[in-house]
């Protein structure tokens, strides 16, 4: 396939993009009008699927759940990773091992719940402990001993060694909620959509699925005020159809396709602001290691040589972001700033798959279904069909993609994907341990020095060392050949002149921080 087709395929999407757009439109033009500072209107990249913060998915859950649960510190809005105080009044590192914290009185959980208490902390982080719940995010919590409580409002969080990643990926993200402890026993110990009670700067008015979210103050916050009477989160996969809708009125805040960026430079909507981030998230093509038809180390090798993946960030990407070294993004300690990515070598790949006696080959590519991945996809299509590969792609909804690993475990062949990521390196290497084979390990890399390292540096406070130690799991993972790094993907928010949007430093939705111009 040559890049002539593969824009032919792109225009075809963008035709399907504008298509939705106009059925997006008509769905939500009734009764819906430009934020005025009651009410604004966000776009997400789909709809929420897990709201329990032991086993959220993707980032429109993250969203929501930022949203809709306490934390005792959580990150600022802003452009730098910093962390500020929120259901706590106080919390402090007394050594190593010991952190103390004070609830603020007076949070109070939805549906009757009561008061948010040390006990609900307590249960909270412990429950990350539980085997019977096997959290796939256990690392968050994988140092902790125990929770003391000490009075209602107040605890203390025992380590039974040092846990670096504490204050960055842990205590301010996910592995921070503070989950109802009644309202989650009397659910059966977890939930999913509906978590019984929270006690956020928001709560769920309705929720239509597939169709839109409305969020409403709460009551029992005791926090800075909302600004918002009402946020309706609109779910839009595709962002070309996002961005007809910001300019049809419908939308007063989405992220924007990067082939957009350029355009709206030049000439953005009335009264619009256009604002891009830099992301610690990473975008890649993982290869099965535990697949039958990659067991072979030199049809691996061919394939890393024969993606092109210059050639994916221009024709998928339009040339946005720069190509990736590796896991860990620019900015994070442990980033490989002076390592250089191998250039394409179409003919070493033919020489590996000569020599591996594979003549050809079928395999199959899973990947979400939105423009930027098709388009990606096609590329890898055409330049393994060089060696001899034939790739069947796969384009799967949110849903169905994400459960993809669970379902095929070993069969599972290729995966093109995007992952997020807080501001520690930990949270992305925790990903590729032994025990995330078919959780979130979908290469099924097996590395005992890896898994080492990894909690080594969990453990490392010299940042130098902590570095070194990052910089050698890139390698392992360089080295088994199941990885081909493309981008860290750039976040451009789109908002209109009445919103300023309250953003993460990675460009991702601080909704209790959005607030009117």
């Amino acid at each position: 396939m040559t890049l002539n087709t593969q824009f032919c395929g792109l225009a075809v999407l963008f035709k399907k993009a504008s298509f939705i757009t106009s059925l997006v439109v008509g769905l939500f033009v009734s009764g819906l009008t430009v934020a005025n500072g009651a009410e604004v209107k966000v776009r997400q990249k789909n709809d929420f699927a897990n709201l329990d913060p032991a086993f959220w998915q993707n980032e429109a859950d993250m969203t929501m759940i930022h949203a809709l649960f306490p934390k005792l510190i959580e990150y600022k809005a802003g452009a730098e990773w910093e962390w500020e105080l929120s259901a706590a009044e106080s919390i402090e590192q007394v050594d190593d091992l010991t952190i103390k914290f004070k609830l603020k009185p007076g949070l109070k959980w939805t549906n009757d719940y009561g008061e948010v208490t040390a006990e609900d902390v307590k249960y909270s982080y412990e429950r990350y402990l539980d085997e019977e719940l096997n959290s796939p995010n256990k690392g968050d919590w994988a140092p902790l001993d125990n929770v003391e409580v000490t009075d209602t409002y107040s605890g203390i969080i025992h380590l039974k060694e040092p846990f670096a990643p504490i204050w960055w990926s842990t205590l301010p993200f996910s592995g921070g909620v503070i989950v109802s402890k009644a309202a989650t026993e009397k659910a059966g110990g977890k939930f999913t959509t509906e978590p019984g009670a929270t006690a956020g700067m928001y709560k769920i008015e309705s929720w239509k699925p597939r169709e839109s979210t409305v969020l409403v103050p709460h009551d029992g916050w005791n926090g800075k005020k909302a600004a918002y009477d009402k946020i309706t989160i609109l779910p839009i996969t595709e962002p070309k159809a996002a961005e007809i809708a910001f300019e049809a009125g419908e939308l007063d805040v989405t992220d924007v396709a990067l082939s957009s960026v350029q355009n709206l430079k030049d000439a953005r909507p009335a009264g619009s602001n256009l604002e891009t981030r830099p992301s610690a998230d990473y975008t890649w093509l993982g290869l099965n290691l535990a697949n039958p038809k990659f067991q072979d180390e030199r049809v691996r090798q061919a394939i890393v040589k024969a993606v092109d993946v210059e050639t994916i960030l221009q024709g998928a990407y339009f040339g946005v972001p720069t190509r990736s070294k590796g896991l860990i993004a620019p900015g994070l300690l442990g980033h490989r700033n002076t390592y250089v990515p191998p250039a394409r070598d179409i003919e070493g790949a033919k020489a590996l798959m000569e020599e591996s006696g594979v003549s050809s080959l079928d395999v199959e590519l899973e990947l979400p279904n939105t423009v930027e991945f098709v388009t990606a996809a096609q590329i890898i299509q055409a330049n393994l069909a060089e060696i001899g590969i034939n790739v069947q792609i796969n384009q799967l909804d949110s849903g169905a993609f994400w459960n993809v690993a669970d379902e095929k475990k070993e069969a599972l062949e290729m995966t093109l994907k995007n992952y997020t990521s807080p501001a520690d390196a930990s949270w992305s290497t925790q990903w590729f341990l032994k025990d995330q084979k078919a959780v979130w390990n979908w290469e099924w890399l097996d590395n005992e020095e890896y898994d080492n390292l990894h909690y080594a540096a969990l453990k490392e406070n010299d940042k130098t060392k902590r570095s070194e130690m990052y910089y050698r799991m890139q390698e392992i993972m360089d080295e088994s050949y199941g990885f081909i790094w493309i981008m860290h993907p750039p976040r451009v928010v789109l908002s209109s002149g009445s919103v300023l949007p309250g953003l993460f430093p990675n460009g991702h939705l601080k909704l209790s921080a959005f607030k009117p111009n």
